[in-house]
């Protein structure tokens, strides 16, 4: 049987820095995620840092209740409390 090769996309620097900028921004909402339904919010908020800029920022939130609550099957209103309660200003990437 036949299986076409598997190539990688052409991306340039800036392309690329993109990229592993939202492949460790999604990391991070992960395993922020787990910890928060784990019990641990003071460790989720340590992980995530003390900023984003407003486009990484809508970006990790967008994932971080996607796993929350669909992964991790955290209730929504724990989700958006814990997000009311940080107040982000940079990710330590």
């Amino acid at each position: 049987m036949y299986e076409p090769q598997v190539r990688g996309a052409i991306m340039n620097e800036q392309q690329r820095g993109q990229f592993v900028q939202k492949a460790k921004l999604d990391r991070m909402a992960y395993e922020a995620a787990e910890l928060l339904s784990l019990g641990e919010p003071s460790k989720a908020a340590t992980l995530i840092g003390d900023g984003f800029t407003p486009a990484s920022k809508d970006h990790f939130t967008t994932w971080f209740r996607h796993y929350a609550t669909t992964r991790f099957k955290v209730a929504g209103t724990a989700v958006d409390k814990f997000l009311g309660g940080i107040e982000p200003t940079h990710v330590a990437l």
